[in-house]
């Protein structure tokens, strides 16, 4: 009953109050309204549908929407087609009056790219600058082998467009027959395309949702600051999503928009309703999900590469009350011998919460000073919090910079906004301003140069939040210049005629953060412009960070983020909870964001809010040593969750930071990969779902609690309070535990109820995959000293092979680096590995040598080894479990090589 009101609703929702009619388009995509062998009679006069027909389409196929736009000209270019739209009849509708006319630009970008932008004729509209998030590069020439074709209406009929897959007609994309064609109304546009109701979609972000989405919700984005609750809109905006169908082909969608929107997700349609802007509609024709992921990258940029010891545990909280308790903590992770690279201190460490500034009594300067100079001794990282709010406050050197400068965002009137943070009552920079940058470099290496040799920086709060609701009443500051001006607005932008879903119960835009008439820049509004701050305070942040650092990698986290974030920043995932819900979140949530391109990310470990407990942040400890950003943080007022409170927990650190540390370069090899463009390297996440290796086995489209890291490792947790024991599904393969190296064959897949005890979690090796790795360290600095490793795990033909990256671990513009491959081949008792370079610079690199080698799988039973023809001596081959392995063998890793067992 609740289902079929939802629907009812939905249907009211969609339709307004258009009542343009349906007819039957047969040259349009069908839907399918009939069954086989259904006749004409019962296909018209009983279900109402179209009837014509054609070998290859069905026969009986629903009636499409009448569009309230028309054909009015079609002009072929070359690389498609530009399409002008016309109103039928009125232009009132019930959200603003529609604009007309409306051009359709259809561009062929790539085989893999379609381009699909429909914008007024007439009048420039709101876009996303290119230089805050870009878009791909446009061809001189049309693609040679497209795998998309697209349908548009003919000149003089209602508007559609529908894309299908070349290779077998399936269709992607089609607005014919949806309930809600498309509207363009000043601060409405609304577009709908049906959906077979068996696919799979993922994205939509950020929301804390499974990531297999669920029908009959509405995902609304919108950066908002709030703690996690599920099913809201959070602190980014990611509007692209990922189509699985059955077969296993994927495709993607991106709308390149920045405004407020609400995306419905009913049964058998997906429907836009977008606030402002242009529609911009990108599609990636996959098929496989890694290569939709890489596609979209080649839109919005890379993922940047982030330092060797980015990847190495982070240690934070907020309240630590002053840099005593800092020196504490890292004592008593070396003491405890759990592994530990960088430092954090949240705002605490301000003097009055100020940016750029040290609290001169818990955080004096000399024992700042010193403490930051013993984490780097010991080759620790330390990294501090800085928020956009600035004080407003006389006398304080990031605020009279700013106002001097001119750089901070106005309100409608030309005067400074002010708004209200940790501070007190603040301003924020406005990154729209060029001359910011210069402000945002100077604030950041003063405070580096002066006070305190960072490492990274943490960026918060840059939704922007807010603690009133637009400007805080009374902060008007007399002292600034006002300035005459006529915004020119036709329309309200603190209250538009549609709301979106915001935080669930459409509250009003500037809820927690600026009002929407906020000016930036060049005239920018805060209503266009809102859901960009984090991305462009990213790209600020990042460059001043490798300026400062001189041409060190930046290492920068942000809270909010947009599509393009990933070439600059990480991501945490924000104020989660210590429980058991969060614990399992977290997963979904860490493989979204690799499809939107920001590999770097993991959720606060142990829970941010809440006390956690001793068997939670066991849980906790071993998911979170396999997310690409790993750091145990949590809130004042909550109980200590530091590793070292309980031995027990200590002890699962060591055991599952131990086996992180080793596998390090195998991380780091992924994350370069993911940052080559997909013409060098085709790779693109660092994490990744199931069934982004294996897309035809549906019964990995709706895993998500389980993941790949790679393609080479299956991360197998236990997620509910008080199991020992998890069920996990293997996809076909053989599958290695990482730990006993006991093997699970499985020819089609398989689920499996595993004894997973309390200091324990499932991790096993791909056969067919080289893990590239290390010894352990307390450091990644100590680990990446140690000899190399190999785990070959042997698939069912005897085969394996992996990769490895490596450079200085730090460098913008490395001189020296190398990429490996490895390749491995067994048959019976007799089998080889060899290594090649496949890309390298500079001068041969001067590293540790590869030490060891394990071989999981090996048929017979060898006797002897070889490295170029010498003899290996430690040698041990395990009849048991079939492993063989090799140590002491020094082979140089600059150097080709070839190990033999017979």
């Amino acid at each position: 009953m609740v289902e079929m009101l939802f629907g009812v609703l939905l249907l009211v929702m969609l339709c307004g109050d258009l009542t343009a009619g349906q007819t039957c388009q047969a040259n349009a995509p069908r839907r399918d309204c009939g069954y086989y062998g259904i006749q004409e009679p019962e296909c018209v006069q009983t279900r109402g549908c179209c009837w014509t027909p054609t070998e290859g389409q069905p026969w009986c196929y629903y009636k499409t929407s009448l569009s309230v736009y028309h054909v009015d000209a079609v002009m072929p270019n070359k690389l498609g087609t530009k399409i002008t739209l016309k109103v039928n009849g009125s232009t009132s509708s019930q959200f603003g009056d529609l604009i007309s006319p409306l051009t359709m630009d259809i561009t062929m970008e790539s085989d893999e790219r379609l381009h699909v932008k429909i914008y007024d004729s007439n009048k420039q509209r709101w876009e996303i600058p290119t230089d805050v998030s870009p878009i791909g590069s446009v061809p001189s020439s049309p693609p040679a082998n497209p795998l998309y074709k697209i349908t548009t209406a003919n000149k003089g009929e209602p508007f559609y467009f529908a894309v299908t897959r070349a290779s077998d007609g399936e269709v992607l994309f089609n607005t014919s027959h949806s309930d809600q064609p498309l509207q363009f109304a000043d601060q409405y546009l609304t577009l709908s395309t049906t959906l077979p109701g068996t696919e799979s979609i993922y994205g939509l972000g950020e929301h804390k949702v499974p990531l297999q989405l669920k029908r009959g919700q509405t995902f609304t984005l919108w950066d908002f600051d709030t703690p996690t609750p599920p099913n809201v809109n959070l602190y980014g905006s990611h509007p692209f999503y990922m189509d699985l169908r059955q077969s296993g082909k994927a495709h993607g969608v991106y709308l390149r928009n920045s405004n407020g929107m609400d995306v419905i997700y009913g049964d058998n349609f997906l429907t836009y309703r977008v606030i402002g802007g242009v529609l911009d509609f990108y599609f990636f024709l996959g098929p496989t999900p890694e290569g939709v992921v890489q596609q979209y990258q080649e839109v919005i940029g890379r993922p940047y590469l982030p330092p060797y010891w980015a990847l190495g545990f982070h240690q934070c909280r907020y309240g630590y009350p002053n840099v005593e308790a800092l020196s504490d903590v890292v004592t008593k992770y070396a003491a405890n011998k759990i592994p530990l690279d960088t430092m954090w201190t949240d705002i605490e460490y301000m003097d009055g919460y100020r940016d750029f500034t040290l609290d001169p009594n818990n955080f004096p300067l000399s024992k700042m000073t010193e403490f930051v100079e013993g984490l780097h001794n010991r080759s620790l990282q330390y990294v501090v919090i800085v928020d956009p709010g600035i004080k407003v406050d006389r006398g304080y050197k990031a605020y009279d910079d700013g106002i001097s400068k001119g750089v901070f965002v106005k309100d409608k009137n030309g005067n400074l906004f002010t708004g209200k943070v940790w501070p007190g009552v603040t301003t924020f920079p406005d990154f729209f301003n060029p001359m910011t940058a210069d402000y945002w470099k100077d604030q950041t290496s003063t405070f580096y140069n002066t006070l305190l040799k960072f490492d990274g920086l943490w960026i918060d709060m840059n939704e922007i939040s807010n603690f009133c609701n637009g400007e805080c009443s009374g902060s008007s500051h007399p002292e600034e210049m006002r300035r005459s001006v006529d915004d020119g607005l036709k329309f309200d932008p603190n209250n538009p005629p549609y709301h979106i879903n915001n935080q669930g119960s459409s509250i009003g835009l500037n809820t927690k953060t600026l009002d929407m008439d906020a000016m930036h820049h060049g005239g920018v509004l805060e209503y266009n412009s809102h859901n960009l701050y984090g991305l462009m305070e990213s790209i600020a942040t990042c460059s001043v960070l490798e300026s400062v650092r001189e041409g060190k990698r930046c290492f920068v986290i942000s809270r909010s983020t947009f599509p393009g974030s990933g070439a600059h920043t990480g991501h945490w995932t924000g104020d989660n909870h210590a429980s058991y819900d969060d614990l399992y979140y977290s997963i979904p949530e860490m493989l979204s964001f690799q499809m939107y391109g920001i590999p770097l990310v993991g959720s606060d470990i142990c829970g941010f809010s809440g006390d956690t407990t001793e068997e939670l942040c066991s849980r906790w400890m071993e998911l979170g040593a396999f997310y690409p950003f790993s750091r145990n943080h949590n809130i004042k007022g909550t109980k200590p969750q530091e590793p070292y409170e309980w031995s027990s927990v200590a002890a699962i650190s060591r055991k599952m930071l131990g086996l992180r540390y080793s596998i390090l370069p195998y991380y780091y090899t992924l994350f370069y990969k993911a940052s080559r463009p997909v013409t060098t390297i085709p790779s693109a996440t660092v994490t990744r779902p199931l069934f982004f290796e294996f897309p035809t086995d549906r019964n990995t489209h709706s895993i998500d609690r389980q993941f790949m890291v790679g393609s080479g490792l299956l991360v197998s947790p236990v997620l509910e309070q008080g199991s020992t024991s998890v069920e996990a599904y293997f996809p076909a393969g053989k599958w290695y535990d990482v730990f006993t190296d006991q093997v699970v064959t499985t020819s089609g897949g398989t689920s499996l109820t595993l004894h997973t005890p309390i200091d324990h979690i499932q991790v096993h090796v791909r056969g067919g995959s080289i893990i590239p790795g290390k010894g352990t360290g307390l450091t990644t600095y100590d680990s990446r000293n140690t000899d190399s490793t190999l785990v070959v795990a042997l698939d069912s033909t005897g085969k394996a092979s992996g990769d490895l990256y490596i450079d200085d671990g730090e460098t913008v513009s490395t001189s020296q680096w190398m990429f490996l491959l490895f390749n491995a081949t067994s048959s019976g008792s007799s089998g080889q590995v060899i290594s090649g370079i496949a890309g390298q610079a500079g001068d041969p690199l001067k590293i540790p040598p590869l030490g060891v080698v394990k071989v999981l799988g090996v048929g017979g039973s060898p006797s002897k080894a070889s490295i170029n023809g010498a003899a290996i001596s430690g040698f041990q081959f395990n009849t048991t479990n079939n492993v063989l392995l090799l140590t002491g063998i020094n082979a140089d890793l600059t150097s080709s090589f070839k190990i033999t067992w017979e």
